[in-house]
């Protein structure tokens, strides 16, 4: 496969599973949400029996099940990543104090406990159903990876299809680790992961990308995650000398760019001659100074600047051993998932790309099925 036709699989790939998980989110919510309005019906009656038989409303009651709603709904946006009011114990006095208005022959504590249980078990069924969600989702990622790289893909290549579905569903699951809050600093895609997914999807020689601990192996430069990395993402201070941040102050490029200006100007035209040469920045204009020179010259300068006088801005370059074994499992191991992704059991390839899979419809059954939500 052409390195510029893996880019483009690598990108539509990424760019189909990160549509598809705020897609499936969206609407996991939408049906969390109309769940905790059918609990709240379950649960707190507006309507009660008079001694004559009679149908008598219970303002009350409505009041109660509109605070069950309330601190549900704020509680299920809070948990995914979603503008939330926070519910506080200033709202349940409030609400106490509401009920004390309708029925004042209630006992004040009587009322304050009352407002304070339904926001307890408002609070509980919210986090049942972010849990619900999560897990549904994390299906729907491993079911809507087996459909977009079907067996049949890639003329049946093995190795590229598994290394394509454990992609999307990295993609995916970063998504939905995003939204909920779970993702570190360090976990995010980017550029460089994208590259190095090209290059296995290119050359079909696969490298571990994700450690053990869920971190990429590479940064955004292609260069190794190193423990520096790590500390400084955890928000340790003192871990860089000050040689660095002085280069590295604010823009980092532009005093960086600075030396290496003064360091050009300081030499005489035949060793800018040889500068261009090691640095593979051919030719030297005919006038030499800095501002004269490509953009792409400079730049080359600057990178053997680098590499000649300050290697420690410099990163150790991505190019770990190749994974070996079955295919399957390679591609597994690539992003450090759980298990293989087989399509056991699916329709063939064909079918199976032109069926509108909704990944949402199996969630809503566990959603709807819970005994916190519905029952």
């Amino acid at each position: 496969m052409e390195r510029a036709v893996a880019e483009t699989v690598v990108r539509g790939t990424r760019d189909d599973a990160e549509q598809a998980a705020r897609t499936d989110l969206s609407e996991l919510r939408r049906r969390a949400l109309e769940a905790g309005r059918e609990r709240s019906r379950e649960l707190i009656k507006v309507t009660r029996f008079g001694a004559d038989g009679s149908i008598r409303h219970n303002p009350a009651g409505r009041v109660l099940r509109d605070w069950y709603v309330h601190a549900y709904m704020n509680g299920l946006r809070a948990s995914l990543g979603l503008p939330h009011e926070p519910v506080d114990a200033q709202q349940t006095e409030e609400t106490a104090a509401l009920l004390r208005r309708l029925q004042p022959d209630f006992e004040p504590l009587r009322t304050l406990q009352a407002a304070g249980a339904v926001r307890k078990r408002a609070d509980a069924d919210a986090a049942e159903a972010v849990v619900h969600v999560v897990e549904a989702l994390r299906r729907g990622a491993i079911e809507r990876a087996v459909r977009h790289a079907a067996d049949d893909r890639f003329d049946g290549d093995e190795l590229r299809v598994h290394v394509t579905r454990h992609w999307y569903q990295r993609c995916y699951d970063t998504i939905v680790d995003e939204m909920v809050g779970a993702r570190h600093p360090l976990a995010a895609i980017t550029a460089g992961e994208d590259a190095e997914v090209a290059r296995a999807l290119a050359t079909g020689e696969v490298r571990r990308l994700i450690g053990r601990d869920g971190i990429p192996l590479v940064t955004a430069h292609q260069t190794v995650m190193n423990d520096l990395d790590r500390r400084l993402a955890a928000g340790e201070t003192g871990l860089v000398p000050p040689s660095i941040v002085e280069v590295r102050n604010h823009d980092g490029f532009k005093p960086l760019e600075q030396r290496v200006r003064a360091a050009w100007t300081s030499v005489d035209r035949t060793m800018r001659g040889e500068w261009l040469f090691l640095a593979d920045a051919l030719p030297l204009p005919d006038d030499s100074r800095w501002s004269r020179l490509s953009s792409e010259q400079q730049t080359r300068l600057v990178g053997h600047y680098l590499k000649t006088h300050r290697l420690e801005l410099l990163g150790r370059d991505f190019d770990r051993p190749i994974l070996q074994g079955d295919s399957a499992d390679v591609a597994r191991r690539m992003f450090n998932h759980r298990a293989p992704l087989v399509a056991e059991g699916a329709e063939p390839a064909a079918e199976a790309r032109g069926a509108g899979f909704e990944p949402v419809e199996s969630a809503n059954r566990s959603i709807e099925s819970s005994r916190g939500l519905t029952r």
